[in-house]
């Protein structure tokens, strides 16, 4: 008798024991395993290296091109990857969070671990980046250099400078909304960041089709440049820094910072000028195609990004005839 409650016992105590999915010591042991490969894939840049402890759901957000993207920004910021210390593991239903602290050569930063039912479901990292008043500079100098090169070639109408810079304002409050609308809308980084592209391209090109009408198109879209990246370059960093506390870095090398200014102000202020000259939308919507590409490719591949900026300015050159005269100047 004693024997068969001692093996009821026996299973009772089995079956309660199976029913838990992942004790706290397993989830602990893959959280430690998964930080030790993570460490080194991001200092080889060897992404195969954590794919195996991935979700679905985490590779389908987590793929080799953001992997690559986080690499290059927690690299530029802090550094090679030294250790990794357990800090805390939370529950709350079938989630478990472990938080650790990462050692790297320029200091520390927190990575939280989420699982759910035994799976890697989430990586979050608190890595910040640092300052970097050279990549602002950079901006500054590209915008300003369009704007002397094109006071060679015309003197700029003042008021329709200074519209398009206030233009450059209002836009920066209006086109944040898009990417947060994008991770409600789509699944995939790629589509979000094709959707943001989009709706950005069509907005900016289709307010400078607007304004330019009447107006010298030339200097509102030099304004519009200066508003972006000299206005708007000095106020978030300031801003960030200073104000908030939150740095904002102008990641990547300074020349991709001072390239991307003066050749995109040059496209707004040919694109916009092209647009006072002839009037006609379907320059628009041509313009709106060439910066929706340049956009896209701006964050994982800015040469070809540029090539497009670049192309679409030659168009522009074209279409608002600079050679026989300069964009803007027909009257209306």
């Amino acid at each position: 008798m004693e024997m068969r409650k001692t093996i009821v016992i026996f299973i009772v105590l089995a079956l309660l024991l199976s029913s838990i999915p992942v004790t706290a010591d397993e989830l602990t042991e893959k959280g430690n395993a998964f930080m030790g490969k993570f460490i080194e894939a991001i200092n080889t840049g060897n992404y195969s290296l954590i794919e195996p402890y991935l979700s679905e759901k985490l590779k389908s957000e987590l793929g080799e091109r953001e992997f690559a993207q986080l690499r290059d920004f927690t690299i530029e910021n802090y550094g090679r990857l030294l250790s990794f210390k357990f800090v805390n593991e939370t529950r709350e239903g079938n989630l478990v969070k472990l938080e650790y602290e990462v050692k790297a050569e320029k200091g520390t930063f927190p990575v939280a671990l989420t699982y759910k039912n035994g799976e890697l479901v989430g990586i979050g990292l608190g890595v910040r980046a640092k300052p970097n008043p050279a990549g602002m500079v950079a901006m500054i100098l590209g915008a300003l250099l369009a704007l002397g090169l094109f006071y060679l070639l015309k003197k700029p109408s003042v008021p329709d400078l200074v519209l398009g810079s206030g233009i450059a304002l209002g836009l920066s409050i209006v086109i944040p909304f898009y990417g947060l609308v994008s991770l409600v809308m789509f699944y995939s980084t790629l589509s979000r960041a094709l959707f943001t592209a989009v709706l950005t391209a069509l907005t900016v090109e289709g307010v400078k089709f607007y304004f330019s009408r009447g107006r010298d198109g030339l200097s509102l879209g030099l304004g519009l440049g200066i508003g972006q990246y000299v206005l708007l370059s000095i106020g978030t960093f300031v801003a960030t820094n200073f104000i908030m506390q939150l740095p904002v870095s102008f990641t990547g090398p300074t020349y991709w910072a001072f390239l991307f200014a003066l050749a995109f102000t040059v496209f707004h202020s040919v694109s916009a000028g092209t647009y006072s000259l002839r009037g006609k939308l379907t320059d628009a919507v041509l313009f709106a195609v060439l910066e929706t590409l340049a956009l896209f490719f701006e964050g994982n591949n800015p040469g070809v990004s540029l090539l497009f900026a670049v192309l679409g300015i030659s168009i522009g050159l074209k279409l608002g005839g600079v050679f026989n005269g300069i964009p803007g100047r027909k009257a209306h």
